[in-house]
């Protein structure tokens, strides 16, 4: 008698951030659109405007030491100075990131624990084949 069983797992994916690669256990986007309302002389309301905010994406996960954590340290600090970058993440990309918040901290167990969060006006596209 013959069985088969599927199993599932959900392993970190690499995603690059300026020099590092990070591989990403977790993963969030959000967005926000601002509207602007007004009251109308009958006391309703009207929006006059509307507009959307950064995209923000939140990735978090291990980094590989290859050298020193303080070598880490140094390019992070370098590259939240504004610097630009295109990440992917599972066939979609996001383009013209700026770097807003990175925590990163040594395990001393050979990897660096990270967090980076990212802003970017572009719009996501996907990754052709």
């Amino acid at each position: 008698m013959s069985s088969s069983a599927v199993i599932s797992r959900n392993e970190a994916y690499p995603v690059t951030v300026g020099y590092c690669t990070l591989f990403c256990d977790r993963f969030r986007a959000s967005a926000v659109k601002v509207i602007n309302e007004e009251t109308t002389v009958n006391s309703g309301s009207i929006f006059t405007s509307s507009g959307l905010r950064a995209l923000r994406l939140e990735l978090s996960g291990r980094i590989y030491n290859e050298n020193s954590p303080l070598d880490l340290l140094f390019r992070l600090s370098n590259e939240i100075q504004g610097q630009t970058f295109t990440i992917e993440y599972k066939g979609l990309i996001f383009s013209d990131c700026v770097m807003q918040k990175y925590e990163v901290t040594d395990s001393g167990k050979g990897w660096t624990e990270g967090s980076f969060t990212l802003l970017t006006h572009s719009a996501v596209r996907e990754v052709t084949p």
